[in-house]
């Protein structure tokens, strides 16, 4: 990681001074074609100059737009541990509901699976039987790929404690 980040703020130094150089370069052609001096050298020629200038900045460009498009992923990312660290988990959660398709009641049972109720208890509070629930529960298991209660309910904390952004299992970087 630190690796990575020094390879991204090199990429970003480079590409300044290249655009900075380049920049230098279109100033003073742009005077000494205001000024009528000829400012040609005997090694190589001008319009040669321009254009690997041109090319030059060009890739400078492409560098700061992939680094602007990283940022951007950064900063999403970093939006989502800023809700879970200032007490809006329960916006992620259902984001993430959303995202995994769950029905109104597959929501309700799931919030009530990571809060640690028994299958008993959310039969009880949601006044169904038993088998509906444990059916609910494979069915929320299933869209959420994971293994059981306690993998869904560390999928949240473990983000929470963490300090992570919420990832969809398979992106994980699993064992």
């Amino acid at each position: 990681m630190k690796n990575k980040t020094r390879f991204e703020v090199q990429s970003l130094v480079v590409s300044f001074v290249v655009i900075a150089i380049c920049e230098t370069f279109f100033l003073i052609d742009v005077a000494a074609d205001i000024f009528h001096v000829d400012i040609a050298s005997p090694w190589i020629e001008h319009d040669t100059i321009e254009m690997i200038t041109t090319v030059t900045l060009a890739f400078a460009l492409v560098a700061i737009g992939w680094q602007i498009k990283l940022l951007l992923g950064e900063h999403r990312d970093a939006q989502a541990s800023v809700q879970v660290a200032s007490g809006e988990l329960l916006e992620v959660i259902y984001a993430k509901f959303d995202a995994w398709k769950l029905s109104p009641s597959e929501r309700d049972v799931a919030l009530l699976l990571i809060k640690g109720l028994s299958t008993q208890e959310i039969s009880d509070l949601r006044d169904t039987r038993t088998g509906t629930v444990k059916s609910q529960s494979s069915a929320i298991y299933q869209k959420a790929d994971v293994a059981g209660r306690n993998e869904l309910a560390a999928y949240f904390v473990e983000d929470l404690l963490a300090g992570e952004t919420i990832l969809p299992m398979g992106e994980a970087g699993g064992d």
